[in-house]
């Protein structure tokens, strides 16, 4: 597989509201240290109401254009990677774009949807795209604010959320470097991690509060860790093959999932520590945001032309692995 694109700028976003570990443990009646312990958060953000999310996706958007030193009179595809979602419809590029302003109007605007991975998924979708000369050059973005729907009866998932955004610009060129990129799904794990309500399924206008945590974020870590292990060797060792990677000579980017699912991962892959790039403590898991803000970190630090290796976890049971050069 070929690289159809180069990251030309990136940014990355926190709302204002900071929530330390003590301060859950003391709202929800836990332990002193139970949530630093269990998930490995010790703050997290969280916006405070649709205006401030909304602003967030815009300050990272302009603020990724101008790290790229492009205008939205460049850009002709806005991609939105987001799992949480504005409203059902339209999809939640349009709405990003809207709060762009006039400039932004009449760019091609698509949502890609794969829960926590959705940025890993829309690279793919964008090199593709790359790859045919669709477009040359897309703003990607998640905008993530998962403290809305969590279930606050299940600290284990609750605690470990947080909200924040990420964007960046990509450019169409061709490189001759290895590049690999794997998704996998296995329904049966699909009951593991969701929220049940809110669709055709369970639609919103028969909410009763009897019924509310069908509504809420659902999650049996434990079932997902147990799959995981299962299942994301052989997928990784299927990118490693495929482009001939190291994992000694890559920058690991996962999912920033929960603290303990990191450590379990790290040690189950034999990942080397000082390039497997961890920040959940200081952020919380971000949904599809955790990915993209911490690679804009990583990348900031690398040369231009270094591997990177992005992995992790989603709902679905979804699972995967992107190698590519930066």
């Amino acid at each position: 597989m070929k690289q159809h694109f180069i990251i030309i700028g990136s940014a990355r976003a926190l709302p204002a509201r900071k929530i330390s570990a003590s301060e859950l443990d003391h709202r929800l009646g836990l332990d002193p240290g139970w949530t630093a312990k269990h998930t490995g958060v010790l703050t997290r953000h969280q916006a405070a109401g649709p205006e401030e999310a909304e602003r967030l996706a815009r300050e990272v958007c302009f603020a990724a254009l101008m790290d790229a030193k492009q205008t939205l009179a460049d850009i002709d595809l806005i991609v939105d990677a987001s799992l949480c979602v504005q409203q059902p419809i339209p999809c939640n590029a349009a709405l990003i774009q809207k709060t762009l302003g006039a400039e932004a109007r009449g760019i091609p605007c698509l949502d890609v949807h794969a829960s926590c991975l959705g940025f890993v998924t829309a690279l793919n979708v964008v090199n593709g795209l790359f790859a045919t000369g669709a477009a040359k050059r897309a703003l990607l973005v998640c905008a993530e604010t998962p403290l809305v729907g969590v279930n606050w009866d299940e600290p284990e998932s609750a605690c470990l959320m947080g909200d924040g955004a990420a964007a960046y610009i990509l450019e169409a060129a061709s490189r001759d470097n290895p590049c690999s990129f794997r998704l996998e799904t296995y329904a049966e794990g699909s009951r593991l991690c969701e929220v049940r309500g809110g669709g055709h399924r369970l639609p919103p206008m028969v909410y009763q509060e009897a019924h509310r945590r069908a509504y809420q974020f659902h999650m049996d870590g434990k079932a997902v860790h147990k799959l995981a292990s299962q299942l994301f060797p052989p997928l990784l060792a299927k990118v490693l093959a495929e482009t001939g990677g190291r994992l000694d000579q890559l920058d690991i980017v996962p999912h920033q999932a929960s603290g303990p699912a990191l450590e379990f991962m790290r040690r189950r892959l034999a990942l080397p520590e000082d390039r497997f790039h961890v920040s959940i403590a200081e952020h919380g898991n971000m949904v599809a945001a955790s990915i993209p803000y911490v690679l804009d970190a990583v990348r900031r630090r690398l040369p231009t032309g270094s591997p990177v290796l992005l992995l992790g976890t989603a709902a679905g049971y979804t699972q995967a692995a992107a190698l590519f050069q930066i």
